[in-house]
């Protein structure tokens, strides 16, 4: 891990108070990443670190739940320390958390001993093994998941580690929370509310320590490159989920549309092969003696029409004459 880095307020880092409102917070983080961005600062050292702190610090503070969460904690992260039991108040609990809530205990996000991963992969190891070293010796104790490393994909180990440590509950007994030593009771009901008391002050510890656990595995899980990358995997698979819906919605459109075309056509088809079935239907009766005695009939009938009409033309005419001569 880094060398010991002086920790500052995130409010004093971006340059607010502790009663600044969202958007107060928003413009000063504005204003400094734009004044400490490394692009613009020939990528110095000095600006990349203050460009770190700067974003670390807005991240915090913009979260309504980290921010407040920061503020009960603010006096203990500030005190920092190197991360070894003599840092922590409760020096039985054999590690100091609240140091590893910056982002100044880490150097980049590679695999080297002093990167991001190498860094918090450590730090929920030896949790795990405080873990492992306050159970009963025939205890088996199943090792929890492994942060892993830049390259690990986040499906095969990253999302089970942050399932497992963002429900962290200890085992251990936190028996160094004990404000009093039952063997000095004058008496029995006296050594019974020592002992009551103390197991307020032991579950109080445990609740305070699995609360620190998660909210560290939650703030690195935040910061995690992979999951980073796994969201946005997960918006392009979505993205062309939603187009090939699309593309299949475009293409039932039009099987439909031919189908429908298709069925006036048939439509069209049906009503012209019944006209013909029933002009062959009515060709058939001409054939053989019968046919022929009723094509004798039609002609006969046919030319008694046409006679007909002659003779109503030729009256037709006779009347216009005879009219023109009166």
């Amino acid at each position: 891990m880094p060398g010991n880095v002086e920790r500052r307020c995130f409010y004093e880092v971006l340059g607010v108070t502790k009663e600044a409102t969202p958007d107060e917070i928003k413009v000063a983080y504005r204003k400094l990443a734009l004044k400490w961005h490394p692009d613009k600062n020939d990528n110095s050292d000095e600006a990349t670190e203050r460009f770190k702190e700067i974003t670390n610090a807005h991240t915090i503070l913009s979260d309504p739940n980290e921010r407040a969460w920061y503020d009960s904690h603010r006096d203990q992260i500030l005190r920092g320390g190197d991360g070894t039991a003599s840092d922590d108040e409760s020096a039985g609990v054999g590690i100091n958390l609240f140091t590893f809530f910056s982002s100044s205990c880490y150097t980049g996000f590679g695999d080297d001993d002093e990167g991001f991963f190498a860094v918090y992969r450590k730090v929920f190891e030896d949790i795990d093994h405080l873990e492992e070293a306050d159970e009963e010796e025939k205890e088996y104790h199943d090792p929890a998941p492994s942060l892993g490393s830049a390259s690990t994909p986040w499906d095969q180990g990253p999302s089970r580690f942050y399932t497992y440590w963002e429900s962290f509950s200890t085992r251990r007994s936190f028996s160094w929370c004990d404000k009093y030593n039952p063997n000095e009771a004058p008496n029995r009901q006296v050594k019974r509310l020592i002992e009551k008391e103390n197991k307020k002050e032991r579950s109080k510890g445990q609740r305070g320590f699995n609360e620190t656990v998660r909210k560290l595995a939650s703030w690195v899980k935040k910061r995690d490159p992979r999951q980073m990358q796994y969201q946005k995997l997960l918006a392009e698979q979505a993205a062309q989920r939603a187009e090939e819906a699309k593309r299949r919605e475009a293409e039932l459109r039009k099987l439909r549309a031919a189908a429908k075309e298709k069925e006036t056509v048939d439509h069209e088809v049906d009503e012209g092969l019944d006209d013909m079935y029933a002009e062959l239907e009515y060709m058939q009766q001409f054939k053989g003696k019968k046919g022929k005695k009723l094509r004798e009939q039609m002609m006969a009938e046919e030319a008694a029409r046409q006679e007909k009409e002659r003779a109503a033309a030729a009256a037709e005419r006779a009347a216009a004459i005879a009219a023109r001569k009166a």
